[in-house]
């Protein structure tokens, strides 16, 4: 028998010649998306059944499945004061048990406007420590997972509180939910439930650095299994201070040296149209950076892009066409511009026919081999110095230019040519995956031509024109994509 020392002098013996230790696996890497509950209007919810407003949710999932996501973490807003919310999230968990196809959610408790501990400890028993949705709801390590966006508030107390409550079934609530599916209705169980708190808190602000997230995380790491980087405003690896990645890698870091677990952020573009500010992410390029510091630089466990569907940002990368077709919808109420706006949206399904290339490098640590040409577009639909004063825009942030964003994958060198008002330009680009720019001007929606040995392989047009003198101020990109036939 060897004694405990010498195994451990002969394991690092071993250590030094290549091929006799195997290396240990990382822990499987996992991509959510951030799901806002309310902003599911692609079906009305009068159906006594619930069965139509199911079966939207499951064309959903099936849709982020398809882009390789893994789940979604739902945002709720509101509980108790607002019990829709509970019917909308028993919808959506009847969905994915009835697909059963692995999908995982999980709940991002929203404390930005009113949300009570009472409330969140409710949303983890009415659905995590429901038997019915236990192989839906997302565990990691033992625990059930929540998330949140901010909840800073209730300080180190009020979450060893969180935890301890549901871990021993205290303070349970006497809240009856009525209008949900059969499974969550009356009051939950107070069965106790291990959790895993990976909340987003702002240590030091929006883009903060080394200094305060490490104090921050010092602050938390006896609470916290891990943290999320709520990193959107911003401009992706513009090395100042609105540099989200170097925000990114100082989370890493600061996480990984306590041993805890980090979520980053991926995000197509910040546009709040009711929030006075737009940062550029320059098409698909700042999304880029974003994927690229994760798989080469800070190595998160988890990603959660941000957002699935919020679309009152412009962060959505649902592949929808137009959230104000449907009857319900609402997302423009606080912005200025009339409810129900047609066009107003532009569809992001360029941002989402993209990802599948991001997120399987990102899980593999392989850059994956171009089978097929594509090229993925973005563009603003007004000129930056054009301002129509509704929604007010007096903040622009990072290098705004008048351009079209083009993000190429190409199986081998080809020639682009983009015509803008018409003006033709011709972008040589090569082989792999680039990101280039031209510049547009106002006019009809933007042609594209691919063209590989004097052949053209590839045509495509943009949806949406880009106007001189629009009505609404509007910098959501509109995207698209193109594929060789």
């Amino acid at each position: 028998m060897i004694a405990p020392a010498k195994r451990r002098l002969l394991f690092a013996l071993l250590l030094l010649v290549p091929g006799l230790v195997p290396t240990l696996a990382p822990a499987q890497r996992m991509v959510f998306a951030h799901y806002m509950l309310t902003n599911q209007d692609y079906q009305g919810d009068t159906d006594p059944t619930q069965d139509l407003k199911i079966a939207s949710y499951e064309r959903e999932i099936l849709e982020a499945q398809a882009i390789g996501i893994d789940g979604f973490a739902l945002n709720a807003g509101g509980w108790f004061r607002e019990p829709y919310y509970i019917r909308y999230a028993a919808q959506m968990f009847e969905a994915a048990l009835r697909l059963h196809s692995g999908f995982k959610l999980f709940f991002s408790a929203d404390f930005c406007c009113g949300n009570t501990i009472d409330e969140a400890e409710d949303m983890m028993r009415r659905f995590a420590g429901n038997p019915r949705y236990a192989d839906v709801y997302f565990r990691y390590k033992g625990g059930a997972v929540l998330s949140t966006f901010a909840g800073d508030k209730f300080g180190v107390a009020g979450w060893q509180k969180i935890r301890s409550d549901l871990a021993t079934g205290a303070n349970l609530s006497t809240h009856t939910a009525s209008n949900a599916q059969d499974a969550v209705r009356g009051t939950p169980s107070n069965a106790p439930l291990a959790t895993f708190l990976v909340p987003a808190f702002f240590f030091g602000g929006e883009t903060p650095g080394s200094d305060d997230v490490a104090k921050g995380v010092s602050q938390w790491k006896s609470t916290l299994d891990g943290v999320l980087y709520w990193g959107i405003a911003g401009v992706p690896a513009s090395g100042g201070s609105l540099d989200t990645a170097a925000s990114s890698r100082a989370y890493a870091d600061a996480l990984h040296k306590d041993g805890m677990l980090y979520m980053a952020p991926i995000a197509l573009q910040f546009w709040g149209s009711n929030a006075n500010r737009y940062y550029e992410y320059s098409g698909a390029a700042g999304m880029r950076a974003q994927w690229m510091d994760a798989i080469e630089r800070s190595h998160p466990e988890w990603v959660e892009i941000i957002t699935w569907n919020d679309f009152i940002e412009g962060t959505y990368i649902s592949p929808i066409d137009d959230p104000n077709k449907y009857p319900n919808a609402s997302f423009l109420g606080s912005s200025g511009v009339p409810v129900g706006t047609r066009g107003y949206f532009h569809s992001h399904a360029g941002a989402a026919a993209l990802l599948p290339y991001f997120i399987e490098w990102y899980k593999t640590g392989l850059r994956p081999e171009i089978k097929r040409d594509a090229v993925y577009y973005f563009y603003r639909t007004q000129p930056k110095d054009v301002d129509a004063g509704t929604p007010t825009m007096a903040h622009p942030y990072g290098p705004v230019k008048d351009v079209i964003y083009i993000t190429a994958n190409l199986t081998a060198r080809a020639e682009l040519r983009v015509t803008s008002s018409g003006q033709t330009r011709v972008l040589h680009l090569p082989a792999g995956s680039t990101d280039v720019e031209t510049p547009f001007a106002a006019g009809g929606p933007p042609k594209f031509a691919l063209i590989r040995g004097g052949k053209v392989i590839a045509t495509g047009s943009g949806v949406d024109s880009i106007e001189a003198a629009p009505k609404y101020n509007n910098f959501y990109y509109s995207t698209g994509v193109m594929t060789a036939r």
